[in-house]
């Protein structure tokens, strides 16, 4: 398998819609239920920036172009200098992949098929939640941290994942990570987002 299908096999399969469970243990703190109650509810916005991929077989970079519609999610990746472009759209059901001259359509109503296919056991609709500086809330939350300073989250742990925050930035009365990292065992993902654009409803 290529490191480039290696990276987009691996955001696909944090697109899937999947449950593990509701429980939602964290901190206490009113700013931080606040915030968390605020960013829940921006269901519109765009992200641009890169993601590195790193795993025990492959390391990979792209360019990331992240739109989510409430449930509609639109993805485009692009390597250097525009090769190997790859656009994604999901919404909760099915997955339309467009790779140069190619069209795939998934039905992602079963994830475990996907699992079965790809052999990663990754975890499911959790990225656009993670982007935000949220948790994704249909997985068990394992673990929370935050920031004593500004109450906002350092580090998460969902599915075993570890999702660390490295810096945060304004964006039209937001708040929202611009720098976060997604690891466990041999697979890490580094994140940065140069620009956030939102749409609260």
């Amino acid at each position: 398998m290529t490191a480039s299908r290696h990276l987009q096999l691996w955001l696909i399969m944090l697109l899937v819609a999947g449950c593990s469970g509701l429980d939602q243990r964290g901190p206490a703190s009113s700013s931080w239920q606040s915030h968390n109650a605020q960013l829940e509810l921006l269901q519109q916005w765009t992200a641009i920036g890169k993601v590195a991929l790193r795993t025990a077989k492959a390391s990979e970079s792209a360019s990331l172009a992240w739109q989510q519609d409430n449930r509609n999610t639109y993805l485009h990746l692009s390597g250097p200098l525009g090769m190997g472009a790859t656009t994604i759209h999901s919404n909760g059901r099915e997955l339309e992949i467009h790779r140069d001259d190619n069209h795939t359509t998934v039905d992602i109503s079963n994830p475990d098929a996907i699992v079965l296919n790809t052999g990663f056991d990754l975890p499911l609709n959790a990225l656009s939640y993670w982007l935000k500086g949220i948790p994704a809330p249909a997985i068990k939350v394992q673990r929370l941290e935050l920031d004593p300073q500004t109450e906002l989250l350092q580090s998460l742990w969902q599915n075993d994942w570890e999702v660390s925050y490295h810096r945060y930035e304004q964006f039209q009365g937001f708040t929202l990570p611009t720098r976060l990292q997604i690891q466990r065992r041999e697979t890490r993902a580094k994140i940065i987002i140069s620009n956030w654009q939102t749409s609260p409803k």
